[in-house]
């Protein structure tokens, strides 16, 4: 059993190594590693990248990566930096220690411990806690908006991202969870790697009833009666490693522990391939990828819904630019067209902001000049929430 175990965890580690570490080495500016932000009671490292775009009173991105993974250009591989970038939002990159997992002799993963009741629930003074205090200290140190908060995460970051969404409902306004597993699908850590058809986290037959996910959900933090974040969950269909059935036990789960029927009310076709389901009034959502396997869905390219680095994960689809639509980090496509107007009158409307008393052209981030009503400048929309600046509207 053990052998066996240790075989799977090995492939397991190596996929997913390759989908968050590969790719070019990238410049490393405004990325850094925080080594002192709380008690850290999980032993997690801190890792920020905070871009040059993020004014007092920015979102915050909570961003996992999966087992074998690292912080170190998970954000540029998957694509969120460069919305991090465009729309000046903190991203915040747990990073597990090696020592911290892989007892037993069982091959070192580096999995964040979704199966520790201590790491992974309100009242455990581990793991989630220690994420916890990474928020409280970005959010401290910059003057972030902290009713702002996003987690997202791939694979058995994942996973984490739906422990955050069940233990601290109160801290995260809605989350993103790509090819992960149910929250509470396993209570050991032999348990959450085993393989099979009946492996409760990974395999394609559960007998879980969707109250029973649900429950585990709300034991997670007893004494919440508040709502719970929205959540969009991806997989995809062809994914070898943790079975397409996880996004329906996920559905089943969160859509409990809503309330709201399992029935979806839309069902759209974003891409060729690409099912998008919404239940009761979009509290849940669910991608399903038909041809993705364990791989981040990228688009690479120069557009607004383009994402990711070539070569490094599935590239029919860019997952974060749909997240942060789902997040409302993007503005919807309401307008087309070009506008004349006062650099004041522009950030009102959405297609500039303010930073350090200047304007920058929201998705370009065209610098504009003083952010005051004395500046008139003209702004092109070429792509949804994407303004550029043009000399004039003629």
């Amino acid at each position: 059993m053990r052998r066996r175990l240790a075989t799977a965890l090995t492939l397991l580690v190596t996929a997913v190594t390759a989908l968050t570490a590969a790719g070019p080495a990238t410049a490393a500016t405004g990325f850094t590693e925080v080594t002192a932000f709380g008690t850290n009671p999980g032993n997690q490292r801190m890792f920020t990248y905070v871009p040059p775009a993020a004014a007092p009173g920015a979102p915050v991105i909570v961003l996992f990566h999966g087992c074998g993974g690292q912080a170190q250009d998970l954000d540029v591989n998957t694509g969120w930096r460069k919305y991090a970038d465009l729309y000046g939002v903190h991203l915040i990159l747990p990073e597990q220690k090696p020592e911290n997992v892989g007892s037993g002799g069982i091959v070192p993963h580096k999995c964040f411990s979704a199966w520790n009741a201590e790491d992974r629930t309100h009242d455990g003074n581990g793991e989630a806690r220690s994420v916890v205090q990474m928020v409280d200290h970005l959010g401290a140190t910059y003057d972030a908006d902290l009713s702002r908060v996003f987690v997202t995460g791939y694979s058995g970051g994942g996973a984490a991202a739906n422990v955050m969404l069940a233990a601290y409902p109160d801290r995260f306004r809605a989350g993103a969870v790509f090819f992960g597993m149910p929250y509470g699908c396993a209570d050991t850590e032999t348990a959450y790697f085993r393989t099979g058809a009946l492996g409760p986290c990974s395999g394609s037959t559960s007998t879980v009833t969707p109250q029973q996910w649900g429950d585990r959900v709300r034991a997670a933090y007893p004494g919440w009666t508040g709502t719970h974040p929205p959540v969009q969950i991806w997989h995809g269909g062809a994914d070898p490693l943790i079975s397409p059935r996880s996004l329906d036990y996920q559905r089943d789960q969160w859509t409990n522990v809503f309330g709201v029927s399992r029935t979806p009310v839309t069902t759209t076709t974003p891409k060729t391939g690409v099912t998008r389901n919404v239940y009761g009034s979009g509290q849940v959502e669910t991608w399903l990828v038909a041809d993705m396997g364990h791989e981040q869905p990228v688009e690479p390219g120069t557009g607004i819904d383009r994402c990711g680095v070539s070569g490094v994960g599935y590239p029919g689809i860019c997952g974060p630019y749909h997240a942060m639509t789902f997040f409302g980090l993007i503005p919807p496509p309401a307008e087309t067209g070009c506008w004349t107007s006062t650099n004041a009158v522009h950030i009102t409307a959405g297609r500039a902001r303010d930073s350090g008393f200047s304007a920058y052209a929201v998705g370009s981030a065209d610098y504009l000049g003083l952010a005051s009503s004395a500046v008139q400048r003209s702004l092109e929309q070429t792509a949804p929430g994407y303004y550029t600046r043009v000399t004039s509207c003629d």
